[in-house]
């Protein structure tokens, strides 16, 4: 955190709250078009969709969709889309949806991720409606000695309740999002950690499976211009908390994970994480 919840930080939104609130109900009301625009029409106008549980790496993912494929990404639209583009969602999975690559991420990262931009977002203007609907979440779980900073404290609760309200994915909880996109046709699939490993072969293979006929040249241009080091100005590793792009990093769980933290994610999503390759067996948070 680099301020107290409320308080001005470089880069704040200047513009007016009821300008604000405009562009907000408008965003709001274009993304809700376009959903139904991508399962009526997404096929015919070759549409894409890059989908992702939030903080996933969905809109890394959609960068490297965007330029692997010559297609634009469009961002804070205020206008629903009808053309051939990328589209970044968090939807559930839908037969009547156009190509898509779903993109997964360690639970464990997920959470510690979801914290940092929701304790983020107290600060900003941007999104007034958002903001003050986190505000009021933090009060209800913490009270009004709630302390941002307290990561290791503050998961446990934290946790608990994006398991089971899971108010931005409408009650969808990380684990079944995922199972939801799990083996679906026409679906292409890369991992957050694979992206970071090699992002070449990850996308090659999954823009493959969405039925593209990927050129490498194109995928290897979109690995080099959506590097995390150029597009947050800084090595991946490299922590800013007042930025969207914290860290792009995996394993960052294990700084701020407790064993009660542990215990509360593997109440909810321990078989999937041995489902999805991140542990072996349900033992992982004894040793926390």
């Amino acid at each position: 955190m680099t301020g107290a919840p409320g308080s001005r930080i470089v880069g704040d939104d200047d513009r007016s709250p009821r300008t604000l609130w405009a562009e907000e109900k408008l965003r709001r009301f274009s993304a809700a078009t376009t959903h139904q625009i991508l399962k009526r029409r997404g096929r015919s106008l070759g549409m894409w969709v890059g989908c992702g549980f939030p903080k996933s790496g969905t809109n890394w993912l959609c960068e490297l969709m965007g330029t692997s494929l010559g297609l634009p990404v469009p961002v804070d639209y205020q206008l629903p889309l009808m053309f051939k583009a990328v589209v970044h969602s968090h939807y559930l999975y839908d037969e009547r949806m156009p190509q898509a690559i779903y993109i997964r991420r360690d639970g464990r990262d997920v959470m510690t991720s979801f914290y940092f931009y929701w304790t983020r977002a107290l600060q900003l203007n941007k999104n007034p409606r958002f903001s003050k609907g986190i505000a009021e979440i933090f009060d209800g779980l913490y009270g009004s000695s709630f302390d941002p900073a307290d990561v290791q404290g503050n998961l446990p609760k934290f946790i608990d309740y994006q398991m089971t309200v899971s108010p931005t994915t409408v009650g969808t909880p990380w684990h079944v999002h995922v199972r939801d996109w799990w083996d679906r046709p026409g679906v292409g699939h890369v991992s957050f950690e694979g992206l970071l490993d090699d992002p070449v072969a990850e996308m090659m293979k999954a823009l493959a499976a969405a039925g593209a006929a990927p050129e490498q040249e194109m995928v290897e241009l979109a690995v080099r211009r959506h590097d995390f080091s150029r597009s947050a100005g800084r090595r991946s590793g490299q922590e800013d908390r007042g930025s969207f792009r914290r860290k792009g990093s995996s394993g960052d769980w294990r700084n701020h994970f407790t064993r009660e933290a542990g215990e509360v994610f593997d109440a909810y999503a321990g078989d999937a994480l041995v489902d999805f390759g991140y542990e072996t067996d349900r033992d992982w948070y004894r040793a926390l």
